[in-house]
């Protein structure tokens, strides 16, 4: 990986932005905060803007609160000074929103620290490698090749929570050895993983739950069981008083289910229409997002598409599937 590189961009950078996809997750958001505290720690003027709020369990591992929401008053001219954008595990550029238009207004230089496969031309520096299980991970690479090992308790908790929400608390085929090392090194450090997984997976609202009804009762399975999924509409969102992010795992507990290899969920948004896709294995799926505009990991990807009803989109990948088995 071309830490050097980076190195050198960093030290020339004056005014530095950190962001993460849309609706972020635990990955995009430990990654941030990761980097942020040590560009902090070297002297940099640096500030995190994510275009979506945090989701509510994850806003222990920003207890600083340092993680601006994008405001359309206030940052149009705030990025104008900006010479340096870092963004991570974002696979998709447009997924930056008022980001990436701002970055490319102010043609301001960009850089992407990534696990999701990247074809683009719109960063400068892509950092960018699939054999990676988080993103998390390259980031504490970073700073172990910096010789930055005393991490503060909030980059430790940050960068542990992004290994464990992208490696399904290292469950997921994906995990490798340095996974194990990278949580010894941030427990050594004072995470307590009991507090870190508790404020993660058992703090679901009730809005989360009431949707995960609605999602239930609505699942759908095709191909003699091996296929399952679900259409989340705008009307179930609002049924539940749930938003786009409260989705979050429900694809990966589909797949949970006795025989199914794949599974979907089709969110319809309120400009475009969001898919994820899980396989268990048997099936590579990030191939049928990318018919999609979309991209992501053999097993674990999406897309999001503008101009197509959710019922359009879920005939689609039932027809794309249908050629895989």
């Amino acid at each position: 990986m071309e830490w050097e590189s980076l190195n050198k961009i960093i030290s020339k950078s004056k005014n530095i932005v950190l962001s993460t996809h849309v609706n972020p997750d635990g990955d995009g958001i430990g990654s941030e905060l990761g980097m942020y505290y040590y560009l902090k720690a070297i002297g940099k003027r640096c500030n995190i803007i994510n275009v979506s709020k945090t989701p509510d369990f994850l806003d222990f591992i920003d207890p600083d609160e340092v993680i601006e929401v994008w405001d359309d008053e206030k940052h149009p001219f705030f990025m104008k000074d900006v010479d340096l954008l870092i963004s991570f595990d974002i696979g998709d550029c447009d997924r930056l929103e008022k980001i990436k238009e701002h970055t490319e207004i102010n043609h301001i230089y960009s850089v992407s620290i990534d696990h999701h496969p990247y074809e683009g031309d719109f960063f400068d520096l892509a950092l960018v490698d699939i054999n990676y299980p988080a993103t998390g991970q390259m980031v504490w690479d970073f700073l172990q090749f910096n010789n930055s090992n005393d991490l503060n308790i909030i980059q430790a908790n940050a960068l542990y929570s992004a290994v464990i929400t992208d490696t399904g608390s290292f469950r997921y085929s994906s995990t490798n050895p340095q996974c194990h090392l990278m949580a010894s090194h941030l427990l050594g450090l004072g995470v307590d993983p009991y507090r870190v997984y508790e404020s993660i997976y058992e703090r679901r609202s009730k809005e989360q739950i009431m949707l995960l009804s609605s999602a239930i009762n609505a699942l759908e399975f095709s191909f003699n069981g091996i296929v399952c999924g679900v259409i989340i509409t705008r009307e179930m969102l609002n049924n539940c008083s749930a938003k786009a992010f409260h989705v979050e795992g429900f694809t990966d507990f589909f797949r949970s289910i006795d025989k199914v290899q794949i599974a979907y969920c089709v969110i319809e948004q309120s400009k475009n229409v969001r898919i994820n896709f899980r396989s268990r294995g048997k099936y590579i799926i990030n191939d049928i997002a990318k018919k999609f505009g979309g991209g992501g990991h053999k097993l674990a990807a999406g897309a999001t598409i503008n101009g197509k009803t959710t019922s359009e989109v879920q005939g689609e990948i039932l027809n794309y599937i249908k050629r895989k088995i």
